[in-house]
Formats: C-alpha cells, sequence, structure tokens
C-alpha cells in the first residue's frame, strides 16, 4: 500500500471509532418522585441542553432511554453536574445580527412574539434558596432561568437590530432586583452580564444570604486548563518543484521521503464547551528532503524549518479513548539549509539565500484526527503548504502526512 492510502484507511478508522464512541459515566437519575436510582448515564457533555439521554443501571444491561417527562433529571457524579427536567416557554428571538431586522423600536415593542415551548433537561448553575438554570437551545442561544419557591421565571435578554442601530434589552436585570429583594446585601445585579460566570456570581451571593436553608449540592464551577508537552513523529513529504527559466517556470515533481518532526505544545480546553473546545499553540520543527531532474541537473533540497502552528481542536467525547478533530495552520522558516545543484559538468552547488533562488518560509493549512487516552495523545495529520520556490512569482503545493504521537504534562480531563 501506499503511505497515502495508509493514511487514508487510518483516518477511516478514526472516524468509525469515533462514531461508535461512548461515555457511560457513573450517574445518578432522579425520579418524578424525587428518589434517585444509581447506574451509567451516557455523558455527552452537552453544549446544547439535552432533550433525552441513555442510562444502565449496570455497564452489562442494556440501555434505557429517558426523555424529560419521564425523569426528575440526573446528575452527574465525577463533577456533581446536575441537570432537572423542565418545561417552560420562551421567546424565539434571535440574538445573532441580520437574522431579524425592525424598522425601528417602535416596531419591536409591538412585536408578535413568538414563543417556543421547551421540555429538556436543564443545567444547574447554582442552587440554594433560589436555583439558577443554564439552558441552550439548538441555535446555540443561552438562556437563563430562576426558581424561586417554586416559580420558574424566564430572565429575558434580546438584541435588538434595527436598520440604523443595534440595541441590548437587558429585561433579566428589572426581573433580578423583583425576584432578590430580600438580600443581606447589597447586589450587583446592573453590573451583571448574560452569561455564565458573571450570572451564577450574582446568585451565589445572594443564596450567601440564607445559609441555614435547605442546599442542594453545587456542581463544580467550570475552569479552562492548560496542557503542555512534547510531541514527536514522523511525516511523509511529496513535493512539487518550480524550476525558473528565462521564459517561464516549469513545476517538476519530486520525489517522496519520510523525515522526523517534533516540538513543544501549549494548549487552553475551554471550560464552556466542558472539554469540547481547545486551542492549540505549537513550536515545532520538520525536516524537507526532496530530489528531482531538470533541464539535465539534479536538484537535491535538504532543509529544517522551525516555527509555529495554531490549531483548534474539537474532541468528541471524552471518553475511553477520546476521539477529536483539528484545523489550523502553520507559519515556518528555514533555519538549515543543506541544499544543492549537481550542474550538467558534474560541479555540485550549495544553494544559497537569494531573493530569487528560494523563498525563506513556508505557510501550511492542517486538518486532522486523534485519539488521547489519559496523558499520550495520537495524531494523524495532512498539510498543504505553499512549500519553497526558485523564483519569486511561483507557489507550487507541498503535501505532507505527519503521525505524531504526544504527551500531555499538565492537567488532564476529569475522570
Amino acid at each position: 500500500m501506499t503511505p497515502k492510502l495508509n493514511f487514508t484507511l487510518l483516518l477511516l478508522l478514526i472516524a468509525s471509532v469515533c462514531l461508535a464512541q461512548k461515555n457511560f459515566t457513573k450517574a445518578k437519575v432522579i425520579t418524578i418522585d424525587k428518589d434517585t436510582i444509581s447506574g451509567y448515564v451516557d455523558y455527552k457533555e452537552w453544549i446544547k441542553s439535552p432533550n433525552q439521554i441513555s442510562f444502565k443501571k449496570d455497564l452489562n444491561q442494556s440501555t434505557i432511554t429517558y426523555n424529560p417527562g419521564e425523569i426528575g433529571g440526573f446528575i452527574i457524579e465525577s463533577n456533581q453536574e446536575t441537570y432537572h427536567a423542565l418545561n417552560f416557554e420562551v421567546e424565539n428571538l434571535p440574538r445573532s445580527s441580520n437574522k431579524i431586522i425592525y424598522f425601528n423600536m417602535k416596531e419591536y415593542t409591538h412585536r408578535n412574539k413568538r414563543m417556543e415551548s421547551v421540555n429538556a433537561f436543564v443545567r444547574i448553575a447554582s442552587a440554594g434558596k433560589v436555583t439558577l438554570y443554564h439552558y441552550v437551545n439548538k441555535d446555540s442561544e443561552p438562556h437563563f432561568l430562576l426558581k424561586k419557591d417554586n416559580e420558574l421565571t424566564v430572565l429575558v435578554y434580546h438584541i435588538v437590530e434595527t436598520k440604523l442601530h443595534s440595541a441590548k434589552f437587558r429585561e433579566y436585570r428589572s426581573q433580578l432586583s423583583s425576584l432578590l429583594t430580600e438580600a443581606c446585601k447589597p447586589l450587583s445585579i446592573y453590573n451583571t452580564e448574560y452569561y455564565v460566570s458573571s450570572m451564577r456570581k450574582l446568585i451565589d451571593n445572594y443564596n450567601e444570604c440564607f445559609g441555614g436553608a435547605v442546599k442542594t449540592i453545587s456542581p463544580q464551577k467550570d475552569k479552562g486548563r492548560f496542557e503542555y508537552g512534547i510531541m514527536a513523529g514522523a511525516g511523509y513529504t511529496k513535493m512539487t518543484h518550480a524550476m525558473a527559466n528565462p521564459f517561464k517556470y516549469t513545476e517538476v515533481k519530486g520525489n517522496a521521503n519520510v523525515t522526523p518532526v517534533g516540538g513543544l505544545f501549549l494548549n487552553y480546553v475551554f471550560a464552556r464547551g466542558r472539554g469540547k473546545y481547545a486551542l492549540l499553540n505549537e513550536f515545532h520543527t520538520y525536516q524537507t528532503k526532496s530530489s528531482a531532474f531538470y533541464d539535465n541537473e539534479y536538484f537535491n533540497y535538504d532543509m529544517r524549518y522551525l516555527g509555529l502552528q495554531h490549531l483548534f481542536r474539537y474532541t468528541f467525547f471524552v471518553g475511553k479513548p477520546s476521539i477529536y478533530a483539528l484545523i489550523g495552520f502553520s507559519y515556518a522558516t528555514i533555519i538549515k539549509q543543506n541544499s544543492t545543484i549537481t550542474r550538467r559538468d558534474g560541479s555540485v552547488e550549495k544553494l544559497v539565500y537569494l531573493p530569487w533562488a528560494i523563498r525563506n518560509d513556508e505557510q501550511r493549512a492542517i486538518v486532522g484526527l486523534g485519539i488521547g487516552q489519559k496523558r499520550l495523545m495520537l495524531e494523524a495529520r495532512y498539510y498543504r503548504g505553499n512549500g519553497f520556490t526558485t523564483g519569486a512569482n511561483a507557489t507550487p503545493p507541498n503535501n505532507r502526512l505527519d503521525l505524531m504521537l504526544k504527551y500531555n504534562f499538565g492537567r488532564t480531563a476529569p475522570k
């Protein structure tokens, strides 16, 4: 098999494992009668609020699917992340600009409200005398709800677009002022923004006034984490050479080579996605070797690059192992040049740095798939770069396939 076919098969294998991945985690189901049943929930680390879950009393038993109308909620034991089954109505008014544009604010004020009935499992962001819920709809629009004295209130926040202006309508601040009147201390309601950390801070401060009240276990607060470590592997490179003559540029296919690759990485895993989203920053080095014959001369390129790579990582489930996809870009410059040209007469010349002789840097687009288990990560990547050129106006492509092993010395995903 060719290296390119092997790489394709590896990507298909990783993708098939990814689609079949399950992550049954210890959890408790809350029944309609407020009792709990211990077992395992297929924990998908939901960004959007789920409308059903898969549950097993024992890992060897068959799966039971629960909808919000069948149970009261569930609790993930590892981080006490708690979801309650809620039924409420929310106005379906997108906050993204360009979706709904009003002629003026009067048209917005007298609009026909499009109310959407919701029946979903909604995550608890803070619990105590009042409970703060964080609901995210199918369009990834967040909504907050407050439950006080068994009465559920949807906190309203709109971004109103008119032909001339954009306005933020923060009705939720007035709602909070009415609902939190018994606070034992001043609350920064009018500095509270409509996102999790700000809303949670406000409700936590309010609930502290009622420390003697019956209080449920609050979930762990969302926190990002850093990964850092080393990476090493091998790359398969196939290059196209741009040969210059007085009249035109000619592209010549070069031979393929396997060369080493390595470096250091520093990743940030976002809390908002609870492990799904991460930004990857890599200080990397790789070698490019290729040779070609053109016009009875032998061109032998051997270059060592050093540069930076920036990627976005999406993890499908944090299970055993976790499966993720990568996309990003790379910029590198030549730090070691051992390239030569063998002329027709047999003389050998070393390729030197001249503006018209060779471009000294390379930019590449990156896609890939990986598998992570504890601190180890195995990644298969495809690079499409602009390579090098013997003339300033020619940009032949450079294709590279990498297989890399990475070791993380930083924090790992919660068990």
